[in-house]
């Protein structure tokens, strides 16, 4: 897949320079927008790096629209320049991944916060068969000032702990801009993030698709900007979270739905035979009520699950797992058609039992609590009965031949 055509219908355009070499080992790509105070160091850091480690390279800044004279300043250092017309700092790195020409390629910002001087160790574990290879910041050293306060112990912890869990990667740094990959591995992956949730795109796919994802400690001094960061902490932090609860639905849905669908149960059937009190707490119908909301949201949770599973496998966002494969070819149209047929036809008996009771009384004044225990799992029934048949039919839609 053309990963940059995937955010911008036009190709990167490369400024004429001078010839790169056939045989290039490392690109050291840097996101550029506006990076005229900073940029000059970093280029001439990263072309120092391949000359002093005799590694065949070349040094790229791909350029998103700046007009500080960051493009005239790259090109006197020699660097190649790549304009990328769809702005963003992950739609930069893409164009700037598709035009590199090494086999390795090294990614990082361009306001000298990463010290390309030392990109050796992440050379050497490609070298060793690595095909992602990240920096870790808080094993490296922080220096003072370099990271903001929530950043350093909130944002960053939280979100790369979230991505260990959900995608069972070791990293403990998910979102370092210091990183290096071989590029057709990391091109494979389809990447399309055009913002800075590009970070966690790499290591997300990387993760599901199960390269091999190694660590290399790193550091991070402030950057050398007068103006602010590009970076905006709680919108690019919510991006980042959003991005990983869409690829994690086992977490965003399942799991919460089990939870929910499983509680409820025991307190509907645990208040069918009466009123249940826990030390001084009397629970009565009123739970009742209560708990069968949560056996509904659950089991519209865990069908969204289902169906959220099903969908990213044939978007190719992740392959199917053998579980999957497993309940979408036990849960057919016609299975599902069955149980849910018979769950809304046990509702629908509770309902016409409870209409009969009413009508024995002649319609006149009853028990509302006693009544209810017997209307509330009816509706329960019929509700579930109905989602199970229409998230079967929903997935049966899903899985139609394309032209």
């Amino acid at each position: 897949m053309n990963t940059a055509r995937a955010v911008n219908s036009h190709p990167p355009q490369v400024l004429p320079t001078d010839p790169v070499p056939h045989e290039i080992e490392l690109s050291i790509v840097m996101p550029c927008l506006n990076e005229a105070e900073t940029l000059a160091v970093c280029v001439k850091k990263a072309m120092a790096f391949l000359t002093d480690h005799g590694v065949s390279g070349e040094v790229i800044v791909a350029d998103n629209g700046s007009t500080d004279g960051s493009q005239q300043i790259a090109n006197a250092l020699g660097a190649r320049i790549i304009h990328v017309p769809a702005r963003g700092y992950g739609a930069a790195l893409i164009g700037g991944i598709e035009a590199a020409q090494g086999r390795y390629v090294a990614m990082g910002d361009a306001d000298d916060s990463y010290d390309f001087s030392g990109l050796m160790p992440f050379v050497e574990a490609l070298r060793g068969g690595a095909e992602l290879v990240m920096g870790n910041r808080f094993r490296g050293g922080i220096a003072p000032g370099a990271m903001p306060v929530l950043h350093k112990y909130l944002g960053n912890p939280v979100l790369s702990f979230l991505g260990r869990t959900f995608f069972g990667t070791p990293i403990g740094d998910f979102h370092c801009g210091l990183r290096a990959f071989n590029r057709e591995a990391i091109r494979e992956l389809g990447l399309t993030a055009p913002g800075m949730e590009f970070a966690s795109e790499m290591v997300v796919k990387a993760a599901i698709e199960k390269l091999d994802i190694r660590e290399v400690p790193t550091t991070l001094q402030p950057d050398g900007r007068s103006r602010p960061p590009h970076l905006r902490t709680w919108r690019d932090g919510w991006r980042h979270l959003r991005f990983l609860l869409i690829y994690a639905p086992k977490f965003l849905f399942l799991y919460p739905g089990l939870a929910l669908a499983l509680t409820g149960l025991v307190g509907v059937l645990g208040l069918v035979a009466g009123d249940v009190r826990i030390g001084g707490v009397e629970l009565g119908v009123h739970t009742m009520i209560f708990a069968a909301m949560a056996v509904l949201m659950g089991s519209q949770l865990i069908g969204l699950s289902v169906m959220a599973q099903r969908y990213g496998a044939i978007a190719g966002m992740w392959p199917e797992t053998g579980m999957m494969r497993r309940v979408r070819n036990w849960f057919g149209v016609e299975r599902a058609c069955v149980l849910g047929g018979l769950m809304l036809a046990g509702g629908i008996a509770g309902a016409a039992t409870a209409t009969a009771i009413w009508a024995s009384s002649g319609f006149g004044t009853l028990n509302p609590a006693e009544l209810m225990r017997l209307t509330i799992p009816s509706m329960l029934l019929g509700c579930i009965g109905l989602q199970t048949v229409v998230t079967a039919f929903f997935i049966g839609v899903l899985d139609q031949p394309r032209r």
